[in-house]
């Protein structure tokens, strides 16, 4: 056996000295091969024998055929460094040896590596050493075992850590912010729609429908929902809702898909509006097929007017708000709009995960009130042969524009309120076409306003055989007149005067009254004062009172100049000759149908006397001259309807023109009264500015009258009066 110590391969790894001491040596395994030290790790107390490697004492003898090893300055490596207060090269506990002195340590409970089976190993001898890990000898590199009692208290606390901020996060969300969230996922599941009320309708006195509202729907988009996973498939998606929608809108899919991916907002895009209920359907019913959202139909209202043009000045048109509600522009739509729109409603729905309400999944909060009906007094086809006579006469006269009103002078109804041109309340371009001109444009009346004059002379003193001289030309207070026609000096009495329309003649009555009196009798027919019709822009007029009177106006006031009215005023003036001298506002409502659908008749207005009846049937025989005379005299036979008496009066006025700066335009006008015996209707037609062939009143205006005049007769089957004429003297002696 090879000594403990030196020889064999053991001892060419190892520098030379002193063999381990016996205390640490066990008995050696026999056996060939490299010797090992079959003792535990050199990690002992103890201090080696001196001259050990790891020893306080000399360093042994090099090894043979080796020179002397330089010292090591540093920390040999493997070991540690020394602890403060300890002595640098001193061993620590179970000193270390020198390079390659280090052992394993014998595997508890078996042979030690290497050991040949069969064959124990002799018992170590000598002191014990101390457990591992509690010496400072050199430390075996790698991980070494932790404290599992330490490393399971760290887990529990990491885990209760965890779980006290799980359960304080639940607090938060269940106890503390759940109202909170509760609110907020209602708010997000409840919708609130405006549900829109049903705009009433507009109709006339015969039942024919000129508004009404149709349902339909407005098309909008989201792109944010119409989208895919990836760019490609968001492409794809939106092509085929694209092409769902493209044949019900009648819109190239191409559009569609330019209007998704380009919107006017990030949540929102306008397809189309008024879309129909059964186009609404289609759409509908293709997008479930696609199981496709983010496509909204909104119910709206579109007013729609069944008679086209037909009294659109009237009617007047609607616009759409913001919110998508009808609002009344013009006419009966914007007097009455509080009536005809309702009350718009409001409701909850519960919405699905596809944005589309939940059917029976709702609440109302306030219910939808619709809109109450306006009922007219008009006619509907007196008003469109009005119209239609107005629309030819301006065609053919060049005249800038016609009016016509008809009304029953008993009652203050107008039966037609017409006007060319008009216009299409569906497409309005121009504001300025939808004036409601029977009501709203002023011009001076002409020869038809001599009736004013010659009623307040009649109930001052004068007579109809009052006698007047009645030259060509007259000068009175500096100012000259003359009429329209040359003529020789005549004697007339005022009701010729007044049948033959002499301006010269009828400044001279004017020149018998004060300008009081003369102002007076205006105001009594209703000139310069509100007509009290609920349209919107009705004038009242021009008339200003005698003190502010510039020169000859009292004069001028006498055939109709230095005036303005509207044509609603000046059939007013006749209906209340024709009505015995009572005045009668008038009407253009009959009544109301409210939500319930109960009429509210319009109260009846009262009249109040004017003139005299004597003074108001005296006019009305001097009328009746008019037809006769202008057929003989003008041969202009638009005042005689076969059949029935009729009074009339024509006029032509100058009118300013503010492009020229002067008198240079005409207005022509003619109104009367049918039956004469006991008038039943009045009818006013006034043309301006005709620009074709003459114009005078009974040219322009005559056969406009008496197309309308005879018409209505028929319509409202008003019998022949077969009267005559009466005899009333025009020349004086």
């Amino acid at each position: 056996m090879t000594p403990l110590g030196g020889g064999g391969r053991e001892g060419r790894d190892r520098p030379g000295g002193a063999a381990r001491p016996p205390g640490g040596a066990g008995t050696r395994r026999p056996g060939s091969g490299r010797a090992r030290d079959p003792g535990p790790r050199a990690r002992g107390p103890g201090p080696g024998p001196p001259g050990a490697p790891g020893t306080q004492g000399q360093p042994g003898p090099a090894p043979p055929g080796r020179g002397p090893q330089p010292r090591r300055t540093g920390p040999v490596p493997g070991t540690r460094a020394p602890a403060r207060g300890e002595r640098r090269g001193s061993p620590g506990p179970g000193g270390a040896g020198p390079k390659g002195a280090r052992r394993r340590a014998p595997r508890a409970g078996g042979p030690p590596r290497g050991a040949r089976p069969g064959r124990k190993r002799p018992a170590a001898t000598g002191a014990r050493r101390p457990p591992p890990g509690r010496g400072g000898g050199t430390r075996r590199g790698g991980l070494q075992r932790g404290n599992p009692a330490r490393r399971l208290r760290v887990s529990l606390l990491c885990a209760g850590f965890a779980l006290s901020l799980i359960a304080g996060r639940l607090v938060q969300l269940q106890g503390l912010d759940g109202p909170t969230y509760r609110a907020e996922a209602e708010r997000q599941r409840l919708q609130s729609i405006s549900v829109p009320a049903e705009r009433g309708r507009i109709t006339t006195a015969d039942g024919m429908i000129l508004a009404m509202t149709t349902q339909t729907d407005t098309v909008t988009a989201d792109p944010v929902q119409i989208t895919g996973a990836t760019p490609l498939k968001t492409a794809a998606l939106r092509q085929q809702v694209a092409g769902a929608l493209a044949g019900p809108l009648r819109m190239p899919a191409a559009t569609i898909v330019h209007l998704l991916d380009h919107p006017s907002s990030r949540q929102y895009v306008l397809l189309a509006r008024g879309v129909q209920v059964s186009v609404a359907d289609q759409i509908t019913a293709s997008l479930n097929k696609l199981n496709a959202v983010g496509i909204y139909l909104t119910p709206t209202y579109t007013r729609s007017y069944p008679g086209g043009d037909l009294a659109s000045n009237l009617v007047g048109f609607t616009t759409t708000t913001s919110a998508g509600d009808l609002r009344g522009q013009a006419g009966i739509e914007e007097s009455f709009n509080s009536l005809l729109a309702g009350k718009d409603g409001q409701e909850e729905v519960e919405t699905g995960t596809n944005g589309q309400p939940i059917p029976v999944a709702s609440d109302w909060v306030r219910p939808m009130v619709p809109g109450g009906d306006v009922r007219l007094t008009i006619l509907s086809g007196l008003q469109w042969e009005a119209q239609n006579a107005c629309a030819q006469q301006v065609k053919q006269t060049k005249a800038a524009n016609c009016t016509v009103v008809v009304m029953q002078p008993s009652t203050g109804k107008i039966l037609a309120l017409a006007q060319y041109p008009g216009y299409q309340p569906t497409d309005v371009t121009n504001l300025a076409a939808t004036q409601d001109l029977p009501v709203s444009a002023v011009f001076p009346p002409g020869s038809t306003a001599k009736v004013i004059t010659a009623a307040a002379a009649l109930e001052r003193g004068q007579t109809p055989m009052t006698p007047y001289t009645v030259p060509e030309q007259i000068t009175i207070g500096g100012f000259p007149f003359h009429d329209a026609d040359p003529h020789p000096t005549e004697r007339l009495t005022l009701a010729g005067v007044l049948a033959h329309s002499s301006n010269v003649g009828m400044v001279q009555v004017a020149h018998r009254i004060s300008p009081q009196v003369q102002y007076q009798y205006f105001r009594a027919f209703g000139i310069g004062a509100p007509t009290g019709l609920p349209l919107p822009g009705a004038s009242a007029g021009l008339l200003a009172p005698p003190s502010r009177w510039w020169g000859d106006q009292r004069y001028t006031l006498a055939f109709g100049q230095g005036v303005a009215t509207t044509a609603v005023q000046m059939a007013e003036v006749y209906a209340t000759i024709a009505n015995g001298g009572i005045r009668v506002p008038p009407a253009i409502v009959a009544g109301t149908t409210a939500a319930d659908g109960r009429f509210v008749p319009t109260p009846r207005p009262r009249g109040h006397r004017a003139i005299k009846a004597t003074t108001a049937h005296e006019l009305i025989s001097i009328l009746q001259q008019v037809p006769f005379l202008d057929a003989t005299l003008a041969y202009q036979p638009w005042g005689e309807i076969p059949g029935y008496s009729v009074a009339t009066k024509t006029g032509t006025a100058q009118v300013w023109d503010a492009k020229a700066g002067c008198l240079c335009q005409y207005g022509s006008s003619y109104i009367g009264m049918a039956p004469a015996s006991n008038p039943q209707l009045v009818v006013a037609v006034n043309i301006q500015n005709p620009q074709s062939g003459d114009y005078f009143g009974n040219y322009v205006a005559g056969p406009v009258f008496y197309h309308v005049m005879k018409f209505a007769l028929q319509t409202l089957k008003i019998p022949p009066d077969h009267g005559q004429r009466p005899n009333v003297r025009l020349t004086a002696p």
